[in-house]
């Protein structure tokens, strides 16, 4: 304890197996153990995610307009074609 009456996180007997302490790798370790399928648990993936789900909301929302798309999701033109080609998002067609 220290002045105040608090344990500081660094303080006692220097346990690292602690289960409040952080301990990189376990989430990972966790993912790939046993029979389950790999989850991409990894920062690329997911904004790729973000980006598709952007990407169609901001095409949805401008009735299928690039330009006004990529003004929406202020980036330019060119870089809105780019990731629509990188992602191989294909417009969707509606029958009303």
């Amino acid at each position: 304890m220290n002045d105040t009456g608090i344990k500081s996180e660094n303080s006692g007997n220097g346990d690292a197996s602690r289960s409040d302490t952080w301990q990189p790798g376990r989430r990972e370790i966790a993912a790939v153990a046993g029979p389950q399928p790999r989850v991409d648990l990894s920062l690329r993936s997911h904004r790729d995610e973000a980006e598709v789900h952007a990407i169609n909301y901001a095409l949805g929302q401008t009735g299928g307009n690039r330009k006004r798309a990529a003004k929406l999701l202020s980036i330019s033109y060119r870089s809105l074609l780019y990731k629509i080609r990188q992602h191989n998002i294909t417009p969707s067609v509606e029958h009303g």
